[in-house]
């Protein structure tokens, strides 16, 4: 553990605040900080200054472990020879490199399904433009915020990727608002312009108008 991860564990500990709580106030995972805390996450001054912030931390600690690293760096770094110049050309970092890497990788903030607001972010690989064989302008990600869908195998804090769309398939999992509420439910369409609206405790059932539809759940992914 390096000391930028203690200063963080033992201010934390000190509020008596949990990771969850600390990385909701940070815009961050639990588990991110988690991560930070053992050492095995290196995180950016900025993302550092954001967590300092909020556990009322001198910020000038970072810079003091920085100039130490650097210092250590500098003293097990070996003598190089000197070496002749030589003239590179210059690399013109146009806009295309942007879009080839985009075509690589892609970020993706996670919402919180309840409040909407960002919480996290994932980095996800695509091919031709897809992701699990859905349009990457399509994808979305939420933070499921309660238990209604155990039965589902769906519990609170888990990620979810969601292919947004207006259309249903019966029987499949959905992020929708209904009554200027969200839920996440398993959906099936009924007679008479009617959809039914299942959970672990109850099944409703409401005209098909009265649902805003979001999208379709297509992955679900659970921290450890």
């Amino acid at each position: 553990m390096n000391k930028t991860a203690e200063k963080i564990q033992l201010a934390r500990l000190k509020k008596n605040m949990t990771t969850k709580a600390l990385g909701k106030k940070c815009g961050l995972t639990a588990n991110y900080i988690e991560q930070v805390e053992s050492g095995k996450k290196i995180i950016s001054e900025s993302i550092a200054e954001k967590i300092f912030k909020v556990l009322e931390l001198k910020p000038e600690a970072l810079s003091q472990e920085a100039m130490a690293r650097q210092q250590e760096y500098v003293k097990k770094r070996p003598v190089e020879k000197p070496v002749e110049k030589v003239k590179h050309h210059e690399v013109d970092l146009t806009p295309s490199w942007s879009g080839a890497l985009d075509n690589i990788l892609r970020k993706y903030p996670v919402y919180n399904a309840h409040t909407k607001k960002e919480v996290g972010q994932r980095t996800i690989p695509t091919l031709d433009k897809k992701v699990e064989g859905y349009h990457c302008d399509k994808i979305s990600f939420i933070e499921v915020f309660d238990n209604t869908m155990s039965g589902y195998n769906i519990l609170e804090d888990d990620i979810l990727m969601m292919f947004l769309t207006q259309d249903i398939t019966n029987d499949k999992i959905y992020y929708f608002e209904y009554e200027n509420r969200p839920y996440i439910r398993k959906l099936r369409k009924e007679q008479n312009r009617k959809i039914s609206m299942f959970s672990d405790n109850q099944t409703e059932t409401v005209d098909i108008q009265k649902i805003k539809l979001i999208g379709k759940i297509v992955k679900l992914e659970r921290l450890l």
